[in-house]
């Protein structure tokens, strides 16, 4: 059997060693803490400058790269309105009611980009101009689209027809086909068609697109407006 003496000498040691493993162990625990702590300072102020230095706009950054030309684009659908009765309404406006059904859907993409960029005020200062780019959307167009027909208003006609008044004036329902409500192709109204009336006007209109008419046409290239920022991360 082991003496009391030896007994008391194990326990000791065992007391001592444990108060150092506690010390150690509170000693690394108290470096890992403040490690963690300035790294944490430091990684918040390195990806701070990171983010900075990704979205600073001046020439050749690749914020400026991405502003520029942004790697994404709108699908937008477009709907028109196919009018089922243009006779009655053109020979019996005053009680007619017009009746429609509206078409599929024809999905375009819209791409955005800034062009005429112009750095002023020693890269202080930027002025550009907004461009637009409608595309069919290569999956949700149908290609059979392009050959849907129906009577639509013609609203380059009826702007010049109506006098925009509460009733049309008579000149608004005139037959002979050239009237505001004659048959056509569904696209061509949307990106761009001629006409007989649009020929004879287009030299008195202004703008990028001149050649023909159209929502998405008379949309398509620069949208005619500028603008000009001020750079640097205070502003």
């Amino acid at each position: 059997m082991p003496s009391n003496n030896y007994q008391r000498y194990v326990s000791n040691e065992q007391r001592k060693r444990r108060t150092k493993r506690i010390i150690i162990e509170t000693f690394i625990s108290a470096i890992l803490i403040t490690l963690a702590i300035v790294l944490s300072i430091y990684w918040k102020q390195l990806i701070k400058e990171m983010i900075l230095k990704a979205v600073k706009l001046e020439p050749g950054s690749s914020g400026y790269n991405s502003w520029l030309d942004p790697p994404i684009s709108t699908t937008r659908s477009y709907y028109l309105f196919n009018i089922t009765n243009p006779v009655d309404i053109v020979t019996d406006p005053g009680s007619t009611i017009i009746k429609c059904n509206d078409t599929p859907p024809y999905a375009y993409n819209i791409k955005t980009k800034k062009i005429n960029v112009q750095w002023l005020n020693n890269d202080k200062e930027i002025s550009y101009a907004v461009e637009r780019l409608f595309t069919r959307d290569p999956t949700q167009f149908n290609p059979s689209s392009a050959n849907d027909t129906g009577v639509f208003v013609d609203l380059l006609r009826a702007t010049f027809r109506t006098q925009f008044e509460v009733k049309p004036a008579p000149a608004f329902y005139v037959l002979g086909g050239k009237n505001v409500f004659y048959h056509r192709n569904a696209v061509e109204q949307l990106e761009g068609f001629t006409s007989e009336l649009f020929n004879t006007l287009k030299d008195k209109m202004i703008g990028p697109n001149t050649d023909k008419s159209g929502f998405v046409y008379r949309q398509n290239g620069s949208r005619l407006y500028n603008v000009s920022i001020q750079t640097g991360k205070k502003r």
